[in-house]
């Protein structure tokens, strides 16, 4: 059954304001808006310690980690192991494809898993321009089904931020030309599907958008593409098909330049015979708001766990 587009509409919150006011200050979108200076600053990226769970979290759950299939696997599980039958989330996170994951990503993966009773997997995958987007996704693929395998595909949830929400959906797209099992669902958090940074509208988000750059999208599809054209869909999923795959949720911002292409996809889901969906957009939010400490997060990821919930099928 197709679910109905629906608008979160209401008025931003004053933390998330106050939160959007500092954004600057990170230097994202001084990263994004200077792709000159990309190389130089992938490289001093590359020397930096990586973020990991924090210790609440390794109070909370059995966290480990492995290299064994050549990039870093973190493993939460609730105590006691993973339950048979249980959810588990395979998380692609973000970054453009050129940047590791950071502190937020770990808080909100662990938060669904507290709620869902679930496990997750998250991989560091690698990251371009060291490597391309044939070779990534072959690897999650691979990943992808051995954990269908050991937890069973209905009870997956593929799901990611930005790039890692791109990659969730190019990597459903792959499984189903291939036959093989796909997820129970998937969750896209402000996701990066269209590489080619060229959609109507997106300039014109641009002077709002505190932390993306489309001049940044652009290097970035460059660096990730390898050999593939930008508009393939294993670079920009929003071009391929979406017949008969999971159940999908998406969530957008209107201060976010990937708002056109969490609208699109949800336009395109919108036409008959489409998997079921549902599509929420947020009025003045920000790229990948879903994983902060705010309440517009908060009800988010309550509306992430309530759909995940609705669409397994062992439950």
């Amino acid at each position: 059954m197709q679910a109905a587009t629906a608008f979160a509409a209401d008025v931003i919150g004053r933390t998330a304001w106050l939160v959007n006011l500092a954004l600057p200050l990170l230097g994202i979108k001084r990263f994004f808006g200077e792709p000159e200076k990309m190389p130089e600053r992938i490289a001093k990226l590359r020397r930096q310690k990586p973020i990991r769970p924090r210790a609440k979290w390794h109070r909370q759950f059995t966290i480990r980690e492995n290299a064994d299939r050549g990039f870093a696997l973190v493993t939460i599980e609730p105590p006691g192991g993973h339950r048979p039958g249980a959810p588990h989330l395979l998380y692609l996170h973000g970054g453009g494809y050129v940047m590791d994951s950071a502190a937020v990503y770990w808080d909100a993966v662990s938060d669904l898993c507290e709620r869902l009773g679930a496990s997750a997997s998250v991989p560091l995958y690698p990251l371009a321009p060291e490597n391309k987007a044939a070779d990534t996704l072959a690897q999650m693929r691979a990943l992808y089904l051995d954990l269908a395998t050991l937890h069973g595909a209905p009870n997956i949830t593929v799901m990611g931020d930005s790039a890692g929400g791109g990659m969730s959906l190019a990597l459903a797209q792959m499984l189903k030309a291939e036959g093989a099992p796909l997820p129970g669902s998937l969750v896209l958090y402000s996701p990066w599907l269209d590489a080619t940074a060229t959609a109507e509208g997106q300039r014109a988000i641009e002077r709002r958008d505190r932390m993306l750059a489309v001049a940044g999208l652009e290097a970035c599809g460059e660096m990730y593409r390898g050999d593939l054209p930008v508009d393939d869909p294993r670079v920009s999923p929003l071009f391929g098909p979406l017949e008969d795959l999971p159940p999908m949720a998406i969530f957008s911002g209107t201060s976010d330049i990937l708002l056109v292409d969490g609208r699109r996809l949800a336009e395109k889901l919108d036409r008959p015979g489409m998997p079921a969906h549902i599509y929420r957009e947020y009025q003045d939010m920000f790229h990948v708001w879903m994983l902060l400490p705010l309440p517009e997060a908060q009800r988010a990821r309550s509306e992430t766990v309530d759909f995940i919930r609705q669409h397994r099928i062992s439950e």
